[in-house]
């Protein structure tokens, strides 16, 4: 569903995406519930202080779509942390100034939990190992070969790294190297 909750596409398409999501559901629980870094290793119950975080978490996101609302935007709705999908419903495309003071009031909190990134397949490592390359050898030395193993990142290490690749991707040796390395690209590693 796209991002203003408007709902797309045909009629008989929309039942089987919510049968397949119906399906997967039950699945993506029980392997959130077992991975998720919310369960103590020893006892396999929750970390009351993560559910602490979450309900802070909540409450600061439903706030700030309660002050939406009182502004106007009566169509965004906060539909939850555990939604895999998207937190809000609603959402206008484009935010006016005069929005600024809930934001300011309610700021965006980093969620209380570490996301693992998605681990390459083979083909992405040996792609992303002949782009590094071929940039080190055209001006960008420090460029790093893709990481086979990502680690958990917390959203604020994730959002420091995103824009110093953004700050990279500024320099001009590093626009260079990647129109010669990986035309057409508009991103660096870890963006987008």
């Amino acid at each position: 569903m796209p991002i203003d909750g408007r709902r797309v596409g045909r009629r008989s398409g929309r039942g089987v995406r919510y049968a397949a999501l119906a399906a997967c559901a039950p699945l993506l629980v029980a392997v959130l519930t077992a991975c998720g870094p919310g369960q103590s290793e020893t006892t396999g119950e929750a970390d009351s202080g993560t559910a602490g975080l979450w309900d802070a978490y909540d409450k600061q996101k439903q706030n700030l779509a309660t002050c939406l609302n009182e502004k106007g935007l009566t169509e965004v709705r906060y539909l939850g942390h555990d939604n895999l999908m998207m937190e809000f419903s609603g959402w206008p495309d484009t935010l006016t100034p005069d929005l600024d003071e809930c934001f300011e009031k309610w700021p965006a909190l980093d969620p209380p939990v570490k996301d693992t990134p998605r681990k390459p397949t083979e083909e992405q490592l040996r792609a992303g190992r002949a782009i590094a390359a071929c940039m080190r050898d055209n001006g960008v030395p420090d460029y790093p070969d893709p990481d086979p193993d990502p680690a958990p990142i917390d959203a604020a290490t994730a959002r420091r790294e995103k824009e110093e690749i953004k700050a990279r991707m500024a320099q001009p040796a590093y626009k260079a190297a990647m129109a010669i390395c990986n035309p057409g690209a508009s991103d660096g590693p870890g963006v987008g």
